[in-house]
């Protein structure tokens, strides 16, 4: 009977440990179906559990588009260089309105384009305080990956279209991993120290 017992309070530990582990990364691609006609003037949009929403300056058009290599991308209007702000740009959020790190993404010039292409990523926390930064590829005929260090815990995350050039960009293969929840942490040491509990008793006994 102790034994059963035993082998009941283990298979709960480490089920409750493994369900408060964090969330696997995700890579947001755009490739479904129902976005092929998603037109950006502006429009909210919902994929892989994320809202996107979008903004033009003068109803430029942008939305999912073919790409070169037969995937499909987000592509969204220039920054307006004229007035300096962010007219033309794409906020993602968590459907849920849950917090997410940002890993990684890929990005490009779009139709348009120049020489190279800047691309203006912002990540706003919970607290509103936020991040920012530049990246910038020349038109190489590809995506270029970027990766993010310390982008965690976001709310959301803007990208400002070209900063350049009034031509378009890019985006996909957004990589990004939800932020567990307090009551998850609380699980999983809950799931280790039961299971430190039930090595003790196995050896004691």
């Amino acid at each position: 009977m102790k034994t059963t017992v035993q082998s009941m309070l283990s298979v709960f530990a480490c089920a409750a440990a493994c369900a408060a582990l964090p969330a696997r990364a995700d890579i947001i691609t755009f490739d479904n179906a129902d976005l092929a006609h998603v037109a950006v003037r502006p429009t909210i949009f919902t994929t892989q559990g994320f809202v996107f929403t979008a903004l033009d300056y003068l109803g430029l058009s942008g939305g999912v588009d073919s790409y070169n290599n037969g995937t499909t991308v987000l592509t969204f209007a220039p920054h307006d260089i004229v007035s300096g702000t962010e007219t033309n740009a794409v906020t993602f959020r968590r459907q849920d309105a849950g917090l997410f790190n940002l890993n990684s993404l890929e990005f490009s010039p779009g139709a348009y384009a120049g020489t190279s292409v800047k691309l203006g990523i912002k990540g706003v926390f919970a607290n509103g305080s936020t991040v920012s930064g530049v990246v910038q590829t020349s038109n190489v005929g590809f995506l270029t990956p970027v990766d993010f260090v310390g982008w965690t815990g976001l709310a959301s995350v803007v990208l400002t279209g070209n900063l350049l050039s009034q031509s378009y960009v890019q985006i996909d293969n957004i990589n990004v991993s939800a932020v567990p929840e307090p009551a998850s942490y609380a699980m999983l040491f809950a799931g280790l120290g039961l299971l430190g509990f039930v090595a003790r008793r196995t050896r004691s006994a």
